[in-house]
């Protein structure tokens, strides 16, 4: 990478992370609702499936069964994909509007939920991320195991571990970035209401092509916010995902070189 790209490089996610917090500010309270508002099922949810496993305790409850425990995973699984996704999908086109310097209610995140075109279309979006996801998973699978044997039989020492543990690390970081970069699909459907999951999810993946290393700066950029949400016990990720989302979307634009103003534009009525 020459100098020139390295700078234009940085522009990019300095830019695009002022930018972000610029929309999170003129829109503070209606984004954090937002946000809140798709995340509260999905909390819900854990913590439900939390009680049923774990009881109050930190131990699988007495007489639970391999059976039962798969059982719970499943409607877990399904309760997630028929309901928080489409809360999912809702919830991008609302940060995809808002970095185009759109005002939208806060009910836009329920949007598929009254519309039974745009539900398939959150379902089959969610199922072609998760596609992605898996095949992803796997050469980040094949490092990190990879590594794991390095410290086990060559590097037995805290060097080794240390090694390892770095390899892991940063593995997970470029696999989240890999995969990101699929979710400015969510972007393009904003902009272009009738494109399809498939096309969507590629065209935004084609559009990242030799600018992956922007998106991993990017994160790593939100490494200080990650760590205090965790410390936190996660209560900030309502800042940090309309944040993040909206920088991550910024970026998607100055890669594209473009400047998407829409206006009050929305899927809903266009």
């Amino acid at each position: 990478m020459g100098k020139d790209n390295k700078q234009q490089h940085a522009i990019n996610v300095v830019g695009s992370k002022l930018a972000a917090k610029q929309d999170l500010i003129e829109m503070l309270w209606p984004t954090l609702g937002a946000t809140l508002l798709f995340f509260a099922p999905y909390f819900l949810l854990s913590t439900a499936m939390r009680l049923a496993c774990y009881g109050t305790g930190t131990e699988l409850l007495d007489g639970l069964t391999q059976t039962q425990l798969l059982k719970y995973l499943a409607v877990y699984a399904a309760a997630n994909l028929l309901l928080v996704q489409p809360l999912y999908y809702g919830v991008m086109q609302f940060y995809a509007l808002r970095r185009a310097g759109g005002h939208p209610p806060i009910t836009m995140v329920t949007m598929c939920l009254s519309s039974w075109r745009l539900y398939l279309k959150s379902i089959r979006m969610a199922l072609v991320l998760l596609l992605f996801s898996v095949l992803w998973l796997i050469p980040a699978a094949v490092v990190s195991i990879a590594a794991y044997a390095l410290y086990v039989y060559v590097l037995t020492t805290s060097f080794g571990k240390f090694l390892f543990l770095e390899i892991v690390i940063l593995s997970a970081a470029a696999y989240i970035s890999m995969i990101l970069q699929y979710h400015c699909g969510y972007a393009l459907m904003m902009e272009q209401p009738g494109l399809g999951c498939w096309k969507a999810v590629r065209t935004a993946a084609k559009k990242f092509r030799g600018h992956q290393g922007e998106v991993f700066s990017l994160l790593v950029s939100f490494f200080f916010w990650i760590v205090l949400t965790i410390v936190l016990g996660g209560f900030l990720i309502v800042v940090l995902c309309p944040y993040f989302m909206l920088a991550l979307f910024h970026l998607f634009d100055r890669i594209r070189g473009v400047r998407i103003k829409l206006a009050e534009k929305t899927p809903e009525n266009k």
